[in-house]
């Protein structure tokens, strides 16, 4: 009776297990589905054939190959052998698809590890440009709710491209502003920033297909195009693009006057630019189709995402790595709230590069650049102050929510963990609102830095107590990367970037406010405006004042680091007075090299108005420069 009795017993557990077993399997199913640890037949579309086919041929054996060949891959490159660790991982990712770390690993091997192999800058960014892809195109598509992945991506764009530890990273910064610009145009260039911003709404509200644009004007303009063998594909709209950017190019017209570049369709853009209904219809209603279509289809980016981060920080123009930092830190933020274990994510480190790009964007948020000399000039945007504090509004509003912030292992994040990063942001913003000409910008901005410093009780310091002028005379060569101490150098550099920042990009009024404050410096420590004053420092022997500018302006014109082409800028924008004073000592000498470089040198240097009092369009206000 007794083993009678065991067995009755043991059977009805083994059929009560086998029920609750039966009962469980959907929930885990379900669970095991939510959290991408199956992979079916619809959970392979989408990915590449070798991927789907291995994934579907392996079943679950991929789980002990990839531990395997992880391990492996992990022990090469701890030991410096990155290709062979980059085979490894392309083979996990192959096996597990939907495992996010591997693919984090393998971009940052690209990017960071197998780049810095080659000497070639093409070659080593074409390895910095396959781990953005990677990610971009496959990892972040295959792993759609993992909020690492955007982070890694814009981590790369924020520090390799954006940042300056790569001795190459002028050679990315052109790749990207070319790639993006050929496309988008200048979104940004000489626009409010509502201006921009509506621009880029007209590309966000684009039509999605070209059926959808279904008029007589769209359908003449694709017969056109058909006629003169083009289709309405990216091809076409980066042959547009490079029209448009040469036409628009300073360097092409010093150079050879008006010039197309090489692949153009000239009889079709001789065609748009007589007939203006058709051309309406291809800028207007065409162009902005394709442009939504190779960023949603190529580049993997959602328009009316880049059209919110734009209405929320501020003009961001797409050919910036930070402005691609924003958005793909913006993307880990939004995932970040919905992720499970949201214990195990650093969302605090996905703020902080959110506020690192944009403090970036308001030290260099405005391109420049040139097709022809693939010439890039990165300077001060402070529009991007508000979009800063706009971030740490935010920043701050998700820390204090009930969700929190949080820091991985550390925690939930706090105000203070920002507060170091925000009072760096606000001394430099103080100096470049100041130099950009909104001096009410600037007190604001140095109000907050006082009430930083009171609450943390270094409110007695000299940065604060000596108002907004002090403390610009004590952090202006910090920020600006020149020695204020040495007053001849501080103004051979305010007047280099008056030339670079002002007169390279035509703005009389950036060049006036550099030297303006040069002038201010040589006032206050050489010489003094008032009547009857006399020399603060007899010792100093410096020239006066319009003269020291020519020693520096002359001295910079003949720097052969400096491009011909950007001291051509230079010189056709420069005042006329202070050219004449010049071209006695530098006119042989800028013909000369000009003509060494096959350039005209009545065209690239004119010589100045010799007629007294003759109109001159492009002198400028200040008394300092004009002496």
């Amino acid at each position: 009776m007794s083993d009678r009795m065991t067995e009755v017993v043991a059977t009805a557990m083994l059929v009560a297990c086998l029920a609750g077993a039966g009962f469980m399997t959907r929930p885990i199913a379900a669970e095991r589905e939510k959290l991408g640890l199956v992979m079916s037949a619809e959970g392979t579309k989408g990915m590449p054939p070798h991927v789907a086919l291995t994934t579907a041929a392996l079943g679950t054996f991929r789980g002990l190959a990839v531990d395997v060949l992880w391990v492996r891959a992990d022990a090469l490159q701890t030991k410096g052998e990155f290709f062979e660790a980059q085979t490894l991982s392309q083979w996990i990712t192959a096996l597990q698809p939907r495992f996010p770390k591997v693919w984090g690993f393998q971009a940052w091997n690209l990017a960071y590890n197998i780049s810095v192999g080659t000497k070639v800058p093409e070659e080593r960014w074409g390895w910095v440009n396959r781990g953005i892809n990677l990610l971009r195109s496959q990892g972040i598509v295959l792993n759609p709710d993992d909020a690492n992945l955007p982070m890694e991506l814009a981590w790369i764009f924020f520090h390799k491209i954006g940042g300056k530890n790569d001795r190459e990273h002028w050679y990315y910064k052109v790749r990207l502003a070319r790639e993006f610009r050929e496309f988008l145009g200048d979104t940004t260039g000489g626009r409010t920033t509502a201006e921009a911003i509506e621009r880029f709404r007209k590309i966000a509200a684009a039509a999605d297909t070209l059926t959808d644009l279904d008029d007589a004007d769209v359908k003449d303009a694709l017969a056109l195009l058909a006629e003169h063998g083009e289709r309405p594909d990216e091809k076409f709209l980066r042959m547009l693009g490079r029209v448009i950017l040469y036409t628009n190019s300073i360097d092409t017209k010093l150079l050879a006057g008006k010039s197309l570049p090489t692949g153009t369709n000239r009889p079709l853009v001789a065609a748009l630019l007589e007939d203006k209904r058709l051309a309406a219809a291809v800028f207007e209603r065409i162009v902005p189709h394709l442009q939504k279509r190779v960023l949603v289809d190529r580049y993997h980016m959602d328009p009316a995402f880049m059209l919110a981060q734009m209405e929320k920080f501020g003009p961001l123009d797409w050919a910036h790595p930070h402005a691609h930092g924003i958005y793909w830190s913006e993307k880990g933020v939004a995932l970040g709230q919905d992720t499970l274990n949201r214990d195990r994510l650093n969302e605090l480190t996905i703020i902080r590069t959110r506020l690192g790009n944009l403090q970036h964007l308001m030290r260099s948020g405005r391109i420049e650049f040139d097709p022809l000399s693939d010439r890039i000039d990165i300077l001060p945007d402070p529009r991007f102050i508000e979009g800063y504090e706009r971030g740490m509004q935010d920043a701050i509003g998700l820390i204090q929510s009930d969700k929190g912030l949080s820091a991985a292992e550390f925690g939930r994040a706090t105000a203070e963990d920002l507060l170091t990063g925000y009072e760096s942001f606000l001394q430099q913003a103080t100096v470049f609102s100041y130099l950009y000409g909104d001096e009410q910008e600037a007190a604001g901005c140095f109000g907050k830095l006082c009430r930083i410093a009171e609450d943390s009780g270094r409110g007695d310091q000299p940065l604060y107590t000596e108002g907004l002028e002090g403390f610009l005379a004590l952090r202006l060569g910090e920020v600006m990367e020149v020695d204020l101490s040495n007053t001849r150098q501080f103004i051979d550099a305010m007047v280099q970037r008056a030339m670079m920042d002002g007169l390279a990009k035509g703005r009389l009024d950036t060049f006036n406010r550099f030297i303006r404050l040069a002038y201010s410096v040589y006032d206050k420590r050489y010489g003094a405006s008032a009547p009857g004053s006399v020399h603060v420092s007899k010792e100093a022997k410096l020239p006066p004042f319009p003269q020291v500018v020519d020693a520096s302006f002359e001295s910079a014109m003949k720097q052969g680091s400096t491009p011909l082409l950007v001291r051509a800028r230079i010189w056709a924008w420069a005042p006329d007075e202070m050219k004449k004073r010049i071209w006695p000592r530098l006119g042989e000498t800028l013909a000369a090299q000009a003509g060494e470089a096959g350039l005209d040198p009545a065209r690239a240097f004119p010589p100045p108005p010799e007629a007294d009092g003759a109109a001159d369009k492009k002198s400028a206000s200040s008394e300092p420069a004009a002496g």
